[in-house]
């Protein structure tokens, strides 16, 4: 539920979402006293000495007193809505909209950072990449997290399956840290694919958050970045891809075979949905970005 840039997939959460769609009912009062419907409610909660931007008779109960809850809601994660509900001219906005206005996504964004922002340096914030398709984007999100149905994951959720060992190396026990970095047959391709790029493989990490972010720091400039991460999410998919079909079809993959598939994956989708110069195929087997950079 949390926004991207903390780590989550943004679909927000309904609370949050309710206690914005409550706080636009207190800017629509302020800049539309006009209106029948605020002049009806001006009218019945008349006379009222409350401290609140809007009237308030709390003895009449209805939709109204729920609406000026919102303020005793808000207060207690940090947000006084009078400050954040301030007029400029004749303009009621939310202080901190860019627009000057008032939208719900600002509301929501500032109620999210207020309950649950970044506050440790070790927060696991995912990158989103809108160059690869978003089933890829969810599967390392998934994956980073260990929140896919690997063998570990499956028995930990109750399910009966004949072992917890890789079908591919078939020596240690399949969580999602083993199927992504430490099997030697996902370590034989991440050496390909590193080596392809030109990067050293660590030899000393172990799970696929800490490999991804040793890639993403490595140095290099922003189009560069982006291309390796590319090719760092299509190298998690075909992995999966070749562990599913092992697990579900009995067919061995080989190694070889799954390093050109990861290269024409990020090849296509650099070609496809980036925007970028395109690179010719021959220019990106050999990792040239020059045309791209």
């Amino acid at each position: 539920m949390k926004a991207k840039k903390f780590g989550g997939m943004g679909v927000g959460g309904i609370q949050d979402f309710n206690q914005a769609m409550l706080a636009k009912w207190w800017w629509r009062f302020k800049a539309n006293p006009n209106h029948l419907w605020a002049k009806v409610v001006a009218a019945i909660h008349y006379g009222n000495n409350s401290p609140l931007l809007i009237p308030l008779k709390k003895s009449i109960p209805g939709v109204w007193k729920d609406v000026s809850s919102v303020e005793t809601a808000l207060a207690k994660i940090g947000i006084n809505i009078k400050e954040f509900l301030v007029k400029e001219g004749d303009v009621w906005r939310w202080r901190s909209d860019p627009n000057g206005s008032f939208s719900l996504k600002q509301v929501r964004m500032d109620i999210e950072s207020a309950t649950d922002g970044p506050t440790s340096a070790d927060r696991f914030v995912f990158g989103w990449n809108s160059w690869a398709p978003p089933k890829v984007n969810f599967l390392l999100w998934r994956a980073c997290l260990g929140k896919i149905a690997s063998k570990v994951g499956l028995i930990h959720r109750g399910i009966q399956i004949q072992d917890s060992f890789c079908s591919r190396c078939g020596i240690s026990d399949e969580d999602p840290d083993h199927i992504f970095v430490n099997c030697l047959w996902a370590r034989s391709i991440w050496w390909n694919i590193l080596t392809w790029i030109r990067i050293h493989y660590p030899t000393d990490i172990c799970n696929l958050k800490g490999l991804t972010s040793y890639i993403s720091s490595c140095p290099g400039g922003k189009v560069w970045k982006r291309v390796v991460y590319s090719i760092v999410m299509a190298t998690v998919w075909r992995i999966w891809s070749a562990r599913n079909e092992k697990v579900f079809n009995d067919l061995f993959i080989p190694i070889s075979k799954s390093v050109e598939m990861i290269k024409e994956d990020a090849f296509l989708w650099i070609c496809n949905r980036a925007n970028v110069k395109r690179p010719s195929w021959d220019n990106w087997k050999a990792f040239d970005l020059l045309d791209v950079m």
